[in-house]
């Protein structure tokens, strides 16, 4: 026997809901189209923003003891800019170093870094 295309006599519910879908047609079609504006602008706005990693806090670090310092020396880290191909949660790379990714926003990170996550095919070439 095929479908009923005809909604009951007492499908009250049915009889409200394609008034109301009537009567707000308009309303909503100009609320799908800010909504689809609004995802056009994060979308971008995602694309266009490069974020620095840096490892979450998991536990409060000690208090360093004080220590002398003769001549300090600054070491520049090489970094990459990169994208993940899947969203990585709470990733450890190091001893207390964990990282949260998430797929398709860009990071920039140090280059030891960069080479586990492309060894472990993570990277988004």
């Amino acid at each position: 026997m095929p479908a009923r295309n005809v909604a009951r006599p007492g499908d009250l519910t049915g009889r409200n809901k394609a008034a109301l879908a009537k009567e707000h047609a308009e309303e909503l079609k100009q609320r799908e189209n800010e909504i689809s504006l609004m995802n056009a602008a994060a979308a971008a706005e995602r694309d266009d923003t490069v974020h620095d990693v840096v490892p979450r806090d998991t536990a409060p670090a000690p208090a360093p003891a004080p220590i002398e310092v003769a001549d300090a020396v600054d070491v520049e880290t090489p970094m990459r800019e990169f994208r993940v191909n899947t969203s990585l949660e709470n990733m450890t790379f190091g001893h207390g170093n964990h990282y949260d990714f998430e797929e398709g926003v860009r990071y920039r990170a140090p280059k030891a870094l960069y080479d586990h996550l492309d060894a472990l095919g993570y990277i988004w070439h």
